[in-house]
Formats: C-alpha cells, structure tokens, sequence
C-alpha cells in the first residue's frame, strides 16, 4: 500500500485498522460510510481518525491523506 511506504519513511506507524481508514478516507467516504464499510461503529471510525490527526500533526481528514501522500 502506497501509504504505508510513506508513513514509514516518516517513521510513523499506522494501525491495519487505521490504514484501512486511510484507504477510504482517500477514496472520499464519510464517516458513516466508512463505518459500513468495516462493520464498526461511527464512534470507531472517528477514534481511529482523531489518532491518526495526533500522530500526523494534522486537524482536519484532508490533512491526513495529504500527509499520507508525500
């Protein structure tokens, strides 16, 4: 996965679970659908995103797919 050779260039370590995020984040999902998508619950899906917002430095789901991608 793209994403994960450059997180890890940036020595910054992503969960499966938060990778599969990062995946549909990419591709544009809302949280909602993104919970339907891996069968969790709205709450998960925005727990996996507000850790991936502190570890990435970013605030918004734009910032981290941006920081995904360089």
């Amino acid at each position: 996965m793209k994403e994960n050779k450059t997180l890890q260039k940036t020595k910054i370590h992503l969960t499966p679970r938060e990778l599969e995020v990062l995946k549909h984040l990419a591709q544009g999902l809302t949280n909602k659908e993104i919970a339907f998508q891996m069968n969790k619950s709205v709450s998960t899906v925005k727990q996996h995103i507000s850790g991936m917002m502190l570890r990435l430095d970013v605030h918004t789901r734009t910032g981290i797919v941006i920081k995904a991608q360089k």
